[in-house]
């Protein structure tokens, strides 16, 4: 057992130099989703042509395209890889999603309780934005971020180094100085959390999207009811992406398999 230990706590404090061609991927993609998350929190505003530009520059070309279809385009067409280097995967799901619901009850009592809940109409299109966005972060800042920058300088620099880089994201929200740094240590919790499995079912779908939640409630922010449903859509666009990555590294693997067969 402490042999065990002992290999672990290495692998953990190990450090590395093995910066490659995925961090130009992973520096080129967070540029773009800064750059859309800015162009419509601070360039263009929500309120703007009825919410629909904002809504289509944040949540389909930042969130949807740049935050879950380039990394999954880079990892399964480019890189030939599975999904389950985005921590999207089965193993330790359900330990996962143990662990998730026991941080998740904590939280829920140490916040939502206390700050309590807006009216219905208010309250449906906050979650679906949560829903959402949560997946989003999920993928993009950890199973993207979080495990390009491990491989290339080990774990306890790609918690600090993307830390950074999540709370800086939130110069596209246009939030102070102040909030930055706290969100810094917001990032820190959750690649903390999600390297205990190194699965996004940690975090996602009630964890992470509760903090966002939260904060929601108590920015007051308020969108229309019908922003739900264009919340929902983003979403399931991003669970078709998912879904059309894994099936196209599944039909490679079997040509992969039936090349092999053959040459044998």
């Amino acid at each position: 057992m402490s042999a065990q230990i002992a290999e672990t706590l290495k692998f953990i404090f190990k450090l590395k130099w093995k910066p490659n061609k995925d961090l130009l991927a992973v520096g080129i993609s967070w540029l773009l989703v800064v750059g859309a998350l800015y162009t419509a929190n601070v360039i263009v505003g929500p309120e703007a042509g009825g919410g629909l530009p904002y809504f289509f520059l944040y949540a389909l070309l930042g969130a949807t395209i740049f935050g879950v279809g380039i990394p999954l385009y880079w990892m399964t067409i480019v890189r030939q890889l599975p999904i389950s280097d985005l921590g999207i995967n089965t193993r330790y799901l359900w330990v996962s999603l143990a662990l998730q619901l026991g941080l998740a009850v904590f939280q829920y009592f140490s916040t939502l309780a206390q700050t309590g809940l807006p009216a219905y109409e208010v309250l449906i299109p906050l979650v679906a934005l949560a829903l959402a966005i949560g997946f989003f972060e999920a993928l993009f800042w950890r199973g993207w971020v979080l495990l390009r920058l491990e491989e290339a300088f080990g774990v306890i620099p790609a918690i600090l180094l993307g830390s950074f880089l999540y709370a800086l994201y939130h110069v596209g929200y246009g939030m102070p100085t102040s909030e930055i740094v706290f969100l810094f240590f917001i990032g820190l919790m959750f690649a903390v959390v999600f390297r205990l499995t190194r699965n996004i079912f940690i975090l996602w779908p009630l964890f992470q999207p509760m903090g966002q939640l939260v904060t929601l409630i108590r920015d007051q922010l308020s969108l229309p009811l019908l922003a739900s449903l264009g919340f929902i859509e983003a979403l399931a666009l991003m669970l078709v992406l998912v879904w059309l990555a894994a099936h196209y590294q599944k039909k490679q693997s079997e040509k992969r398999t039936g090349l092999q067969e053959e040459q044998a």
